[in-house]
């Protein structure tokens, strides 16, 4: 309990970590975790605990108590979470243990050299890195590579990116203007050369992706994040699909549910989907107009092959064609002659209903 003095008068107002507190005051909600000594230490390092403490919801006090006194050395770490409303102090207790946990994290792969410039002059880049993302970056201690090994292409380093999902996409967009050698192809990774083909699409990527969409449930759902809120035109809202589109005589097919619709008053853009011949590699563009290469887009009215020429096509407008929730959409690359249906069921229809039937020749 702090009392605190004005001008030689005690004032009567008092605090409990940071809190305003009265004799009076119920228990204030707290959360206490314990850390360890090198888990302290790195919060101490780059700004991270500072972050915290700007990230929690307002009324919230977050204190790092780390001082071991020598009548008992044994005392552990930990981090005291305070405030006045329950909700709040969870709220800040999850974000902590989403930049604590490692195994929370999203895991990319880095090529060594692009390690080394990581942590090379003290670590400045790793630092000047989180600080512009939001995200903690742990890389992953391997054995030194020898000469030899280090112009290898198939080496594995994981970086793990510990933060909410927008920091872990402002993280890759960062890491990706700044990492330029190839890694081992079938993992998911910053730069990525000749990446396998063999596997069918079954998710959402969570590293091609842009920092407004936040993808949940093993990448099986994608949706815009709440930090684009409010803004009637957001960006970074791109997401790509893990994998090739499954093949049958038909052609390649791809399915998804819509679970939820967007009515804010006032919001611009729309919905577009574009078919690549390439596997998408971060960061991705904020509009599909022009990228990624060798692909076919569409969506509100207008379309595009490789050549980047953008034309009119009134069919093309997926979110006027009175989708709602629990509707399927399905996409089809048409076997021969490369042509890309869109299809629309209702959860109570029997078959397919056609919006789109694009002569867009896809090899």
């Amino acid at each position: 309990v702090v009392v605190v003095v004005r001008g030689g008068a005690m004032a009567s107002g008092r605090c409990v970590a940071g809190i305003p507190w009265e004799q009076d005051s119920q228990r204030l909600p707290q959360a206490v975790l314990r850390l360890s000594r090198e888990d302290a230490w790195h919060l101490h390092g780059t700004g991270r605990l500072e972050r915290l403490k700007e990230q929690a919801p307002k009324g919230v006090h977050v204190q790092l108590v780390d001082q071991v006194s020598r009548a008992d050395v044994s005392l552990q770490p930990c981090l005291i979470i305070t405030g006045v409303n329950k909700d709040a102090v969870q709220a800040a207790h999850d974000n902590v243990l989403r930049m604590m946990t490692k195994e929370r994290g999203l895991a990319v792969a880095v090529h060594p050299h692009d390690i080394a410039a990581l942590r090379s002059a003290g670590c400045s880049l790793l630092e000047e890195l989180e600080h512009e993302s939001g995200c903690r970056i742990l890389i992953e201690d391997h054995a030194r590579p020898s000469h030899d090994a280090l112009a290898r292409s198939d080496r594995q380093h994981d970086v793990r990116l510990l933060g909410d999902q927008a920091a872990q996409a402002r993280a890759v967009e960062l890491l990706a203007a700044r990492c330029l050698h190839p890694v081992r192809p079938e993992e998911p990774s910053i730069n990525t050369a000749n990446r396998s083909r063999d596997a069918s699409l079954c998710a959402f990527d969570a590293v091609a992706r842009g920092p407004h969409v936040e993808v949940d449930l093993d990448g099986l759902v994608a949706r815009r994040g709440g930090t684009c809120a409010g803004d009637p035109t957001p960006g970074g809202c791109v997401v790509a699909c893990h994998g090739a589109l499954p093949a049958s005589k038909v052609g390649s097919f791809l399915c998804v549910r819509i679970r939820a619709l967007s009515r804010e008053p006032g919001l611009r853009g729309g919905t577009r989907i574009a078919i690549s011949a390439l596997p998408a590699e971060a960061p991705l563009p904020d509009t599909l107009l022009k990228q990624p290469e060798c692909s076919w887009a569409f969506g509100r009215g207008l379309a595009r092959g490789p050549d980047r020429r953008v034309f009119a096509l009134p069919e093309a407008d997926v979110d006027g064609a009175g989708l709602v929730e629990g509707d399927l959409l399905g996409v089809l690359v048409a076997k021969p002659g490369g042509n890309i249906a869109v299809m629309r069921k209702g959860p109570k229809d029997k078959g397919w209903t056609c919006l789109l039937n694009w002569e867009a020749g896809v090899p």
